[in-house]
């Protein structure tokens, strides 16, 4: 039984990974300035990950707890939510109706509570 990939399945892999990643730094780099401008006070950190090629989980760290609800309330998660799909789009990934984006809205205040302070141990 073979359970060491050949090298053009490596290479392969390597391609695939390549294309999964494509521009997925610059819709951060984005996004995170965006969240960054239109709520200065309560925003920490956003990640977004891609575990398909049409598929994405989004990270959205507010600093407080209480942070979450208010920005979902006053409608920044949802400018959010919106400008992540339209840098998506932008960048070549796909339209809103052909990507699927999970939203997970957090705090830093969690992550230091509950992770100490370890976002890879939060958002596996």
């Amino acid at each position: 039984m073979k359970n060491i990939p050949s090298d053009e399945e490596f290479a392969k892999a390597d391609e695939y990974m390549e294309k999964l990643d494509s521009n997925i730094e610059k819709v951060n780099e984005n996004s995170l300035q965006y969240f960054n401008e239109i709520c200065p006070i309560h925003s920490h950190n956003f990640y977004l990950i891609a575990e398909e090629q049409m598929k994405f989980r989004a990270y959205v760290f507010y600093k407080k707890d209480k942070d979450i609800q208010v920005n979902k309330d006053n409608g920044v998660s949802n400018k959010v939510e919106k400008f992540v799909y339209k840098e998506l789009e932008r960048l070549g990934r796909g339209k809103k109706g052909e990507v699927f984006v999970v939203f997970e809205f957090d705090s830093d205040e969690n992550v230091n509570t509950n992770y100490e302070g370890d976002y890879y141990l939060r958002m596996r």
